[in-house]
């Protein structure tokens, strides 16, 4: 006894067909299997895609948040900043106080935002990335921003170097 609902999809579904194994003539014509090092960069650009979808999925998602406006305050700030709009930073997150009541992860979010953008301009100036203080020296702006979102205390500012993200 046969099912007629089997019958009648197996008529119209197509038969699965293997694929034809391929030959070539020659190793030259021979699809290129990366080995060592080049596996490796290809691994890690795959991962480094992965993490650059993954931090723009995570930017999407606090744009949709409750802190929305704040943080695009914040963006719109960093897109126009200049080498020497360190104490400008300073006063905007210091002005922001809706950071007190930001969980952890998005004040970290935020650092990260404030550090590329400030690697960026150094970058761009013709200065090395990142130039933290020694201890003994004064903080950078960075180094401040940093103290700041992570313990939320902007009322204990020390003094700055020249109060730009200059050298």
């Amino acid at each position: 006894m046969s099912n007629a609902y089997l019958d009648f999809a197996s008529s119209v579904l197509p038969t699965p067909r293997r694929k034809a194994v391929r030959t070539v003539p020659s190793e030259a014509h021979a699809p290129m299997v990366p080995r060592g090092a080049e596996k490796a960069l290809a691994e890690r650009s795959k991962q480094f895609a992965q993490a650059k979808r993954w931090t723009k999925a995570e930017l999407k998602a606090l744009l949709e948040g409750p802190w929305a406006p704040q943080i695009k305050r914040i963006l719109y700030f960093l897109h126009k900043m200049g080498i020497e709009d360190g104490p400008s930073l300073l006063a905007l997150l210091d002005d922001l106080s809706w950071l007190e009541k930001a969980e952890h992860n998005i004040r970290m979010h935020i650092l990260a935002e404030i550090d590329d953008a400030i690697i960026m301009l150094r970058i761009c100036a013709g200065l090395p990335p990142i130039d933290d203080a020694l201890p003994g020296e004064e903080l950078t702006i960075f180094q401040i921003t940093k103290e700041n979102l992570a313990t939320r205390s902007p009322a204990n500012h020390r003094s700055v170097r020249n109060w730009s993200m200059r050298p």
